[in-house]
C-alpha cells in the first residue's frame, strides 16, 4: 500500500521573520497521511487573523533530491507545477478557527494537487486577503512513497559527542560543566524512552569524576542511569581523561601525554560505569591528519569517523561512506564519514510537531533511491538539541517504513564485509591544532615534582592522586595558558606543604670518642603519616662514611632520633653537612639541610703506636736498670 505525507514546512524568505514574530495566518495542526484508497488525505490547519473571504491557495513544486530539498526552503519561486486551487473562507470557518481539507491526487476532483508515487514535492499553502494582497506562505515537501516491498532500506548508526570544560577547578573544587550535564540528561532521558535506540558516545571521563564527587542528587542519579545504559544503549568509546586534540600533542612531539590521557580515561570509565569503553573507534577533529591516524592506530584505535569537510576529495557516494587512507609507512586505515545531510537537518529543528517531519522527507528519498540495494549512515546527534526534539525524533525514526536503527560497531562490520572500498586516492583536509607548545615544558616539571612528592608520602596517596588529576587537566582544551599557570601554581603549593613539613634542630654537637661510631641526628617530621626521605652526607674530608653517603630512612611522624655510621681518619672538629631529599633517582626536592660539628678526642693511630713503644721502652729501661743495681750489690757483698 503507497503511504503519502506530508512532512515539514518553513515560510518562504520574504515572508520567515513576519511569521517568526507575529501571529501567522496558518498553521498545521496535525501531521496528515494518506487514506487507505491513497488519492487523497486530510489537511489539517488552523486559521489566525484571516477574515471571511480570504483566500487559501494550495499547489505543488517540481519534485526534489536530496540537494534541492534544502534548498527548497530558501527559494524563492513558488509557480505551481500543473494543479492548483482556491479555497475562499467561510464566516463558519473563521469562527472556528481551523480548516479542515480533504486534498487529492488523482486530478479527477476540484481538489487536486500534483504528485506520483516515488517522488518529493514542496506543497504550498498560500493565504491571501479578499484584494489578494498580504500573501503568506507555508511549505510542506509532500512525499509520494511507493509501495513497502518496493522501498529500499536504511541503516542508520548514531553517534554523540559531548565535550566538556573540565570540572576539577585549580582551587580543588567541582565545578560540572552545565551544557554537558545538559546534553547528558537530554540523551539519558530520550533513551529511555526509546529503548531500541543504541547511540555510540564519546564524553570526557572527568564529567563522569566530577558528577561522582558532586552534592546534587541529581548529578548522582545521572550518574547511575549513565551506568544503567552503558549496559544496554549506551556503546562508551574511549575518550581522553579532558577533552583533548591528539594532533595537538603530536605536533609537538608529545604524542605520549594523549596516550596517558587515554589511559586514564579507560581508567574513569571502567570505575564510574562498571564497563570497559571500546577503544578501536575513534572520532577525529579536522585538526587531524594521516601521522594523526598512525599514532592513534599505535595506541589500538582501528576505525576513525569523521565530518565529510574534513575529506579531499569529496567522495562522490555519500551513502555508505566507506573510504581508506593510506599512510606514508603503508598502513591502511578505515574511515567513515558522517552523514552531512541529516545533521543538517537535525541541527535546524526548532518545532517539536512539524520540523521533524522534515527530516523525514530527506529519509523518504534515501528509501526511494533505486540505484543503491542497501543506504548505511552515521548520524551525529547535535550537541544543543532538547529532549522533546530527540525524543520525538527517535519515536518518528521507529514509525517510518524501513529505517533500521543498528548499535556502531553492528553496522561498520556489515559495511565492512559488505561494501566495495572506494579506492580513489583521498587526503585529510586539515585546520591548524591549537597551539599547546608551552604546556609541555610545565608538564613535565611539574609531573617530576609529584613523582618525587609520592616518593615521600608514599604510594598510593590521596594527595598524591589529587595532583595528578590537577596535571591532567591542564591539558584540557578549553583552558588557554594563564588558565593552566594556575593549576600549576596549586600543584607546587601542595608539594610546598610536604617540603616545610620537615625541619631539623641548629647546633647538633657530637663528640667522638673512637674511631668508629653511630653519631645521632635529629629529624623532626611534622606531617601526620610516615615518610620517606634520603640523606644525602657530605665531609670536610676528616670524617668518611662506611655505609654510603647516601642514606634512605622511613620517618615517623613527630621527633626521629636518626644513627649516622662515621668513621674519623684525625682528632679535632670537623663538619658533615646532611642534606635531606626526596628518595626518587634523582633526588629532585630538598626537604631540608642542617650541619653537625663533630669533636675527636682520642689519640691518632700513630700516636698510639708512639705512646706504646714508648712505654715499652720504659718498661725496658727500668727491668734493665733494676738489673744492673741487683748485681753491682751481690759484687759488693
Amino acid at each position: 500500500m503507497s503511504i503519502l505525507a506530508i512532512v515539514a514546512f518553513i515560510l518562504f524568505p520574504n515572508t520567515t521573520a513576519h511569521a517568526q514574530n507575529e501571529a501567522k495566518h496558518l498553521s498545521l495542526l496535525e501531521q496528515p497521511v494518506w487514506s487507505e484508497n491513497n488519492d487523497s488525505f486530510k489537511l489539517n490547519l488552523s486559521i489566525n487573523h484571516l477574515n471571511e473571504g480570504d483566500l487559501i491557495e494550495i499547489y505543488t513544486l517540481q519534485k526534489l533530491n536530496r540537494e534541492s530539498l534544502k534548498e527548497s526552503f530558501i527559494s524563492k519561486t513558488s509557480e505551481p507545477t500543473t494543479d492548483s486551487f482556491q479555497i475562499i473562507l467561510t464566516q463558519e470557518q473563521i469562527k472556528s478557527k481551523e480548516i479542515t481539507i480533504e486534498l487529492n491526487t488523482n486530478g479527477l476532483t476540484n481538489n487536486s494537487v500534483f504528485s506520483e508515487p516515488g517522488t518529493v514535492r514542496p506543497l504550498v499553502i498560500k493565504s491571501y486577503n479578499s484584494n489578494q494582497e498580504n500573501s503568506e506562505s507555508l511549505v510542506f515537501p509532500l512525499i509520494h512513497l511507493l509501495k513497502p516491498e518496493k522501498l529500499k532500506p536504511i541503516s542508520l548508526a548514531f553517534i554523540a559527542e559531548i565535550n566538556a570544560k573540565p570540572p576539577l577547578q585549580h582551587d580543588g573544587t567541582y565545578i560540572i560543566d552545565g551544557d554537558a550535564i545538559n546534553q547528558l540528561t537530554n540523551l539519558v532521558n530520550a533513551l529511555k524512552s526509546n529503548p531500541e535506540i543504541k547511540i555510540a558516545i564519546s564524553l570526557p571521563p572527568a564529567t563522569l569524576s566530577g558528577l561522582s564527587k558532586s552534592k546534587n542528587p541529581k548529578d548522582e542519579l545521572l550518574l547511575i542511569e549513565l551506568k544503567n545504559l552503558a549496559k544496554t544503549q549506551l556503546h562508551v568509546i574511549s575518550s581522553p581523561f579532558v577533552t583533548s586534540d591528539p594532533e595537538a600533542w603530536r605536533f609537538i612531539d608529545r604524542f605520549e601525554t594523549y596516550n596517558d590521557l587515554l589511559k586514564r580515561g579507560d581508567r574513569q570509565i571502567t570505575n564510574q560505569l562498571q564497563i570497559e569503553p571500546d577503544r578501536l573507534f575513534s572520532f577525529i577533529s579536522n585538526s587531524a591528519v594521516i601521522e594523526t591516524l598512525n599514532a592513534l592506530n599505535k595506541v589500538g584505535i582501528k576505525t576513525f569517523i569523521t565530518e565529510l569537510s574534513h575529506i579531499d576529495p569529496k567522495p562522490e557516494q555519500k551513502i555508505n561512506p566507506f573510504i581508506t587512507l593510506k599512510g606514508n609507512d603503508g598502513n591502511v586505515f578505515k574511515v567513515f564519514i558522517l552523514d552531512e545531510t541529516i545533521n543538517f537537518y537535525l541541527t535546524k529543528l526548532e518545532n517539536k510537531n512539524l520540523d521533524i517531519q522534515f527530516l523525514l522527507a530527506d529519509l523518504s528519498l534515501l528509501t526511494l533511491d533505486e540505484t543503491k540495494e542497501e543506504k548505511n549512515l552515521i548520524v551525529k546527534i547535535p550537541s544543543d538539541i532538547s529532549e522533546n526534539l530527540l525524543n520525538q525524533f527517535f519515536t518518528t525514526l521507529q514509525n517510518f517504513p524501513n529505517i533500521n536503527i543498528k548499535a556502531l560497531p553492528v553496522l561498520i562490520n556489515h559495511v565492512e564485509k559488505n561494501q566495495e572500498i572506494d579506492k580513489t586516492k583521498y587526503i585529510l583536509w586539515n585546520k591548524s591544532p591549537q597551539d599547546i607548545s608551552s604546556r609541555a615544558p610545565n608538564q613535565n616539571l611539574a609531573k617530576a615534582a609529584i613523582k618525587a612528592y609520592s616518593e615521600v608520602i608514599g604510594k598510593p596517596h590521596p594527595n598524591t592522586s589529587f595532583l595528578y588529576e590537577l596535571l591532567d587537566t591542564t591539558s584540557a582544551s578549553e583552558l588557554n595558558e594563564n588558565d593552566t599557570s594556575k593549576y600549576f601554581t596549586t600543584i607546587y603549593e601542595e608539594i610546598v606543604k610536604v617540603i616545610d613539613g620537615f625541619t631539623s634542630p641548629e647546633n647538633q654537637n657530637v663528640r667522638l670518642t673512637s674511631r668508629k661510631a653511630e653519631i645521632p641526628f635529629t629529624l623532626q617530621n611534622s606531617l601526620n603519616h610516615d615518610a620517606n626521605v634520603v640523606l644525602i652526607l657530605q665531609s670536610d674530608g676528616r670524617i668518611s662514611f662506611p655505609a654510603g653517603q647516601t642514606l634512605e630512612v622511613k620517618l615517623n611522624p613527630g621527633t626521629n632520633k636518626i644513627k649516622i655510621p662515621v668513621s674519623s681518619r684525625a682528632s679535632g672538629d670537623s663538619q658533615i653537612r646532611i642534606g635531606i631529599r626526596s628518595p626518587d633517582k634523582e633526588h629532585l626536592l630538598q626537604l631540608d639541610s642542617n650541619t653537625l660539628l663533630i669533636r675527636t678526642t682520642r689519640l691518632s693511630g700513630v700516636g698510639i703506636l708512639l705512646f706504646v713503644s714508648a712505654v715499652f721502652f720504659l718498661a725496658f729501661w727500668w727491668l734493665r736498670s733494676r738489673r744492673l743495681r741487683s748485681n753491682h750489690r751481690q759484687e759488693e757483698i
